[in-house]
């Protein structure tokens, strides 16, 4: 694969600006450290935050399932 043909993901797209953006407006308050630390959250916050909720409603929807089935075998079995 080329660098002509790459498409970065979308989220990156919109990330990478507002790591940045949110990092240059903390420096003279706070220095670079606690601006590039905040920036950098922002940044993976806006990456990962959307695939991590998908993930967790997913798994909580798995996890009423089973226990919906668990139920409804526990009932089956007392008749």
């Amino acid at each position: 694969m080329s660098a002509a043909s790459h498409t970065p993901p979308r989220a990156l797209i919109l990330a990478a600006p507002a790591g940045t953006y949110v990092m240059i407006r903390l420096v003279p308050e706070n220095g670079w450290g606690p601006a590039a630390l905040v920036g950098a959250l922002l940044l993976a916050l806006i990456l990962w935050g959307p695939a991590l909720l998908r993930a967790g409603a997913k798994s909580l929807a798995v996890r009423n399932a089973t226990k919906k089935a668990a139920k409804a075998t526990k009932k089956e079995g007392e008749k």
